[in-house]
């Protein structure tokens, strides 16, 4: 860990060093989400220059204690080797949270809805439900079953979630549509979605070159909803359509079975050599590794909430200069094909994939201004200090009553469709 009068950097995350006075205020941040999640330091930031101290608790890293300024504390419970461990983790989690004393939860997991509710019951004390997903959508179709039993078990998750939520303090969702879910409840909510944070993405994008668009990355989870088969079909086919095209993947997996599917994907496929996976890359690296590449992926596939979600790495793309190449899905289609330069694909076509990145190639000198471009734009309008951070603040200045209202105008919700997808 390294403290210099800017920056707190740890082995997994860095966040800026606040300047302003605390306020006497601890935000807990209780959380099964992996240490160094972007959308958990986003926030922490947010909190944190609002003049609140934070506590974090997650999982992953080195396990044990830590205070890295005098202002942060964290928390790390050892790393689960699959979502049935993570959940077994959700009570560990919530134990830790009820001994930090805070002023307010600020959890980010539908698991943790009925332990922030009886803290919030006993104690008093608000609590802030970070909305990362559409959490009915996803969970109603994560298993095969016929329609009525996907229909009933939207309907149990969705009345879960209102009975806890609308129980809670306010909620801080990912989307417009989705805080408006909550706002009907009568619940105070706000919409921040996951747009870059300055912090990590200080850089700007470097002019796009043909050369560039021969490396195409993937920063996303490798699991089979999120298209790891497409990607290893991809780099077959694209091996004879496009064979000086270089396929980047961080090796990004939510557990071990994940990874070992992914591997023996890529054994059957005879070991792709234009398919060169990276090691995970800590949110604040995440720029450079963008501005050495030209075309960026989306390989979701159709399931679940695919459909409403925009993945937070369009953003990046987006802010970056890179083209897309993506899954051809409503919310997708919606956000990107109106600030970026893309290709859309269904998707399960591993063939349309690598044709798509061809014709992109192929196309390089309108391809590249036309990048160039739209990220000019998209620097000024993505952007979560100048249009997401100030709301968070504001609702949480205000559940713990220290002035500042509730935040003015929504999103625009063309920018601010979709939920927490990697």
């Amino acid at each position: 860990m390294v403290v210099d009068a800017e920056m707190i950097t740890t082995a997994h995350w860095r966040l800026r060093v606040p300047t302003v006075a605390p306020a006497g205020r601890t935000v807990c941040v209780p959380t099964v989400h992996p240490v160094g999640d972007r959308r958990v330091l986003r926030c922490a930031q947010a909190v944190l220059d609002a003049g609140f101290d934070v506590h974090l608790i997650w999982l992953g890293g080195e396990p044990g204690e830590s205070h890295p300024h005098p202002r942060v504390r964290e928390t790390r419970l050892p790393e689960p080797a699959s979502a049935r461990q993570r959940l077994r983790l959700v009570p560990t989690v919530a134990a830790v949270a009820r001994r930090t004393h805070a002023d307010l939860w600020h959890i980010h997991d539908y698991y943790l809805l009925p332990h922030a509710r009886r803290w919030s019951r006993r104690t008093g004390r608000p609590v802030l439900y970070d909305v990362h997903e559409y959490y009915p959508e996803y969970y109603s179709q994560r298993f095969a079953a016929p329609a009525p039993v996907q229909h009933a078990a939207r309907r149990l998750v969705a009345g879960a979630e209102r009975w806890y939520a609308g129980r809670l303090g306010a909620a801080n969702a990912v989307s417009e549509q989705l805080a408006d879910r909550f706002r009907a409840l009568g619940l105070p909510a706000v919409a921040t979605p996951n747009y870059p944070s300055a912090d990590a993405f200080a850089r700007p994008a470097r002019p796009l070159t043909p050369d560039l668009l021969r490396r195409v990355v993937h920063t996303g989870s490798l699991t089979t909803d999120y298209g790891a088969d497409v990607l290893v079909g991809l780099a077959v086919e694209l091996a004879r359509r496009a064979p000086e095209v270089e396929v980047l993947a961080v090796s990004r997996f939510p557990s071990e079975a994940a990874r070992r599917r992914f591997t023996e994907a890529v054994e059957r496929a005879g070991r792709p050599t234009n398919l060169r996976m990276l090691d995970p890359v800590p949110v604040h690296e995440v720029a450079d590794l963008l501005a050495t590449c030209g075309i960026g992926l989306s390989l979701m596939q159709d399931v679940g909430e695919a459909r409403l979600a925009v993945n937070s790495k369009f953003y990046e793309y987006a802010i970056m200069g890179l083209a897309v190449v993506t899954s051809d899905l409503p919310a997708a289609r919606h956000f990107v094909e109106e600030r970026m330069v893309a290709r859309f694909v269904p998707p399960a076509r591993p063939d349309g994939f690598a044709q798509a990145i061809a014709d992109l190639v192929a196309d390089a000198e309108a391809t590249c201004a036309a990048v160039d471009e739209a990220a000019a734009r998209a620097r000024e309008e993505l952007s979560w200090e100048r249009t997401c951070a100030p709301r968070l603040r504001a609702i949480v200045r205000h559940l713990l009553d220290v002035g500042g209202g509730l935040p003015g105008p929504a999103v625009p919700r063309p920018a601010s469709v979709g939920a927490n997808r990697p």
